[in-house]
């Protein structure tokens, strides 16, 4: 039933907004992208989706205009990502567990300690082993324009973790999916489904022990006010997409799919010292506000964490091994 609504949905949408965003008669006007934020206008990393969205239409040479809605305000991510699938002309905020749901292997990129380092993110998108996964992806009628570096996570709770034994029995809040599931089970405790709109009050009424984030969504979702302590995990370097439909690259002139490319490519390695410097200035606002940081072992995570492909048969056979590999 759940998927008969959602393909219900899928189908408005891409009534509505193709009807809404369809190409004028006048060859010459621009072809319009509506940009679909997870994030709101007033998050810190909003100004920077702002400048890409800018950069998308200059480079376009008047073929793109580009409007961002922040907060999910065109649909929620799952209904957008799969009307975008269908046509929509939309680009889409996602993390790449929402690619799998149509090629398994993109959440390799959410295996904790599998990506290292912010570089290695654009590395990987620019293996072989991934753009196979973009044209198994293409056929799905889905096409990535950026991946770049959203954060490093860490853990906040009432203990100071130093190794994973010290988590034992946490409830640990993460999204319902298996993925995440299996990010708090390598973090030591117990997996615990909220929605992230209410890990506050999960963690404020004592559902949830802990929750794992990046600092800038720690500090302004406001959950240091629930917990004292940031236990610096590091388990996962993380990554978000801008997604468009495969259909619409294609109808696009030459000088939008240039811009698309070239815009979206270079993204990955401009982001990473813009969002470094975010995460510098949220350490020291975090820590203004009396939370206590400290450093872990992370040799016992980093043994859990080699078991988690055992989790997901539904991976192409070494492909987590291949994803080590390219990163050396």
């Amino acid at each position: 039933m759940r998927k008969f609504t959602r393909r219900v949905v899928a189908a408005s949408l891409v009534a509505g907004l193709a009807l809404s965003c369809a190409i004028p008669a006048n060859a010459q006007s621009p072809t319009l992208l509506r940009m679909n934020m997870v994030v709101s206008n007033q998050d810190k990393t909003f100004p920077l989706w702002q400048e890409f969205a800018k950069e998308l239409e200059a480079a376009s040479k008047g073929t793109l205009k580009v409007e961002i809605f922040p907060s999910e305000s065109l649909g929620k991510t799952v209904d957008m990502i799969d009307a975008i699938s269908r046509g929509a002309p939309v680009l889409q905020d996602s993390d790449p567990s929402h690619l799998s749901n149509y090629v398994p292997d993109f959440s390799t990129f959410m295996a904790p300690y599998l990506v290292k380092k912010p570089e290695d993110i654009g590395k990987l998108w620019a293996s072989d082993t991934v753009k196979d996964m973009e044209t198994k992806l293409a056929e799905k009628g889905l096409r990535v324009v950026t991946l770049v570096y959203f954060g490093t996570r860490h853990l906040l709770s009432n203990r100071v973790v130093r190794s994973r034994a010290d988590t034992s029995g946490m409830k640990i809040r993460n999204a319902p999916t298996k993925m995440w599931n299996e990010v708090s089970k390598v973090l030591g405790g117990n997996p615990t489904n909220t929605a992230w709109s209410e890990a506050y009050s999960a963690l404020e009424q004592g559902v949830a022990d802990g929750v794992e984030a990046p600092l800038s969504l720690l500090y302004s979702s406001k959950l240091y006010e629930t917990r004292p302590n940031i236990s610096l995990t590091g388990h996962l370097v993380a990554t978000t997409s801008i997604l468009m439909s495969q259909k619409v690259y294609d109808s696009l002139p030459a000088d939008a799919k240039n811009a698309i490319d070239t815009v979206g490519r270079s993204e990955s390695a401009k982001r990473i010292p813009k969002i470094q410097a975010l995460e510098t200035e949220f350490r020291k606002t975090l820590e203004d506000k009396g939370i206590k940081f400290n450093e872990v072992d992370k040799s016992s995570f980093l043994e859990a964490a080699a078991s988690v492909p055992k989790s997901f048969p539904e991976w192409t056979p070494g492909i987590y091994e291949k994803m080590l590999e390219i990163e050396k």
